[in-house]
């Protein structure tokens, strides 16, 4: 309920921003943003408006409804500052559901009706990855949070998406990095449980496995399920029967916490590793100790000075707990704000080649250059630690 109620409130605060923006408008007119897609060029004095996509409502509104509140802030203060280019920022927030064909009708929207100059969005790879190709087609820059399997700013032959970019680092990354990790730690065997239906779980599971075996480890268990499945006691029992020093679980947090619970209970005692899918500050509370002392790698998150101070002001505005995906929906809009600034426009075709040629932009999750080659950004990654109900930071490491 609390939950249903909160994200209620953001909704309406995204309506009224976006009412806020309109009443800001100098001249008459659309309203448009921009120019690019089906839209018509801007009016100097109307808003500038920037899309977000994400699931605001579902399992992981909670992330969704953190990355819009975390945009409506930061654009808050933008427009309190004067705006950009002497217009004000409009964010229009949609639901994707989480869902690929919701999230790709959701960017149409912003492009067609809402006419944004740029998406951010979503934080799930099955979802951006559909995207991406429509953004090509309507030429609307769309920038990933934590979308991080490689499909998202590629294609299968490798060829580049143009209009599509990410914010986090790549599940090829994460995946080799964290195998890495775990064999500087001096485990030598290790098994993995995939999530079989989501290209974030496979895609960080394929890396994972072949960095841990090229550097000397051995998987002793790879075992597949499905989330939603709710009984991971077949799988699991197969890992616990091989022994592995640790096991690696690559599936988003609200899943993670049911299988720790399962595995502890057939008597799993190595180390759990999970990924950036267990970015969650409720992880711990859903684990009821299950993962006690489990590590995961993500962003700096609020460890950072900067970005602990921006939580504090975020928790001061809604009163919710504070999730990862704020710092992201900043992150994101001062991308865009940058570009803007250092081109003098607001134009999406502008925006995009700005974002392309990045090579320096510094946020609340840290600092970053993109390729120009693959839209990836480089960037270090966190380690963090869970105890009790706390996400505990470690270490970055490279």
């Amino acid at each position: 309920m609390m939950l249903k109620r909160t994200m209620a409130a953001a909704l309406t605060l995204s309506v009224m921003f976006a009412a806020a923006g309109c009443g800001n408008s100098t001249a008459p007119g659309g309203g448009n943003g921009g120019s690019g897609g089906s839209g018509q060029p801007a009016v100097a004095g109307d808003p500038i408006r920037i899309g977000y996509v994400s699931a605001l409502s579902g399992d992981t509104a909670l992330w969704g409804q953190a990355g819009l509140n975390g945009m409506l802030l930061t654009a808050e203060k933008i427009n309190a500052d004067g705006g950009v280019l002497g217009r004000q920022i409009e964010i229009v927030g949609l639901d994707g559901r989480g869902d690929p064909q919701d999230s790709v009708n959701a960017y149409n929207k912003l492009v067609d009706e809402n006419k944004v100059v740029a998406v951010v969005g979503t934080n799930f790879s099955s979802c951006n990855i559909p995207m991406a190709s429509v953004a090509d087609q309507k030429k609307v820059p769309l920038i990933a949070t934590a979308a991080s399997n490689e499909l998202v700013t590629v294609d299968e032959s490798g060829k580049l998406h143009p209009y599509s970019f990410r914010l986090c680092f790549i599940d090829s990354f994460q995946g080799t990095k964290m195998a890495e990790y775990v064999l500087n730690k001096g485990y030598k065997t290790a098994a993995i449980i995939v999530n079989q239906g989501d290209s974030y779980s496979t895609g960080v599971a394929d890396f994972t496995v072949k960095a841990f075996t090229a550097g000397g480890g051995a998987i002793v268990a790879n075992e597949a399920a499905n989330s939603g499945d709710n009984d991971y006691r077949a799988q699991l029992t197969k890992i616990v029967q091989a022994k592995p020093e640790a096991l690696f679980v690559p599936w988003i947090y609200s899943d993670v916490a049911l299988i720790a619970k399962q595995a502890k209970e057939l008597g799993f005692e190595g180390q759990m590793v999970g990924f950036d899918g267990w970015d969650s500050y409720e992880l711990g509370t859903m684990a009821e100790g299950a993962l006690e002392g489990a590590f995961f790698c993500t962003r700096p998150g609020f460890s950072l000075p900067e970005a602990k101070a921006y939580g504090e002001e975020y928790q001061a505005k809604y009163n919710i707990g504070l999730e990862g995906e704020c710092l992201f929906g900043n992150d994101g809009l001062m991308w865009i704000v940058q570009c803007i600034n250092e081109t003098g426009s607001a134009d999406p075709q502008a925006i995009r080649d700005a974002l392309e040629n990045t090579t320096f932009f510094k946020g609340l999750i840290g600092e970053m250059s993109i390729d120009p080659a693959t839209h990836n950004p480089v960037r270090e990654l966190a380690i963090f630690e869970i105890k009790g109900a706390d996400n505990v930071f470690i270490e970055m490491f490279k």
